[in-house]
């Protein structure tokens, strides 16, 4: 039980960080093709400064979870925190997905 547990939150980590890279993926696409503005003035600074820099610290906050993990897993409040941030983290996907999806098709026009 305790080993279906923690692969079960190992995937809930694992899920968060392949849905940060596509939040900062679907962001990128979207700067890119000027379809939005980033809202948030320090990522609006790195993404301008540097594009390695916006992934990076897209990316430390999940990536950082995962090695604090081990620490904090016992604690009551961790998995039902992790499962909202996941459960946030793809509702923003799918937002973007959709933007990004109308946008594309605005840009480009009737077939």
């Amino acid at each position: 039980m305790l080993v279906f547990r923690f692969f079960f939150t190992s995937k809930l980590l694992l899920s968060l960080l392949i849905l940060c890279f596509f939040d900062a993926l679907f962001t990128d696409i979207g700067l890119q093709l000027a379809l939005i503005q980033e809202a948030n003035p320090l990522i609006r600074y790195l993404y301008e400064w540097h594009i390695i820099a916006y992934y990076l610290v897209k990316l430390i906050f999940p990536v950082a979870l995962m090695l604090i993990y081990p620490y904090i897993r016992q604690k009551l409040w961790v998995k039902p925190c992790l499962t909202l941030t996941v459960v946030i983290y793809a509702a923003v996907n799918v937002y973007h997905f959709v933007w990004l999806s109308y946008g594309l098709t605005y840009v480009a026009g009737p077939a």
